[in-house]
Order: structure tokens, then sequence, then C-alpha cells
């Protein structure tokens, strides 16, 4: 390497170590954001699935809501 491995080497290094951090984080905070969404998503009220197309307003007019 010219005399130079000991440049190359410690920057290989210092790339892994940071990549290494970096993942380590996004991974961290991923995990944190999903535990947030299953929790907002069991304390929002469940929905009511609309049948055959029709809007609230058709639903509540022929009384089949």
């Amino acid at each position: 390497m010219g005399g130079h491995g000991g440049f190359i080497w410690s920057s290989w290094g210092i790339a892994f170590v940071v990549l290494a951090i970096l993942i380590g984080v996004s991974l961290k905070s991923m995990r944190a954001r999903e535990r947030e969404l299953a929790r907002m998503e069991a304390e929002m009220p469940r929905r009511r699935r609309r049948r055959n197309g029709q809007s609230k307003t058709d639903a509540a007019a022929d009384g089949s809501q």
C-alpha cells in the first residue's frame, strides 16, 4: 500500500463503525415508530365498513346503517 496502509485501514475502520452506528440508530428508531403506530391503532376506535359502496347519507336514508 505504499506506506499508506495505516491511513487506509483506519479509514475503513472508521467508516465501518460509523455505518454500524447509523444502522443501529435507524433500527432503534424504526422499532420505536412501530410501537407508537401499534399503540395509536389500538387506541383508535374501529370504523365500520360501508356496504355496497353506499355513502353515510344514503345508508342513513335507507335505515341500513
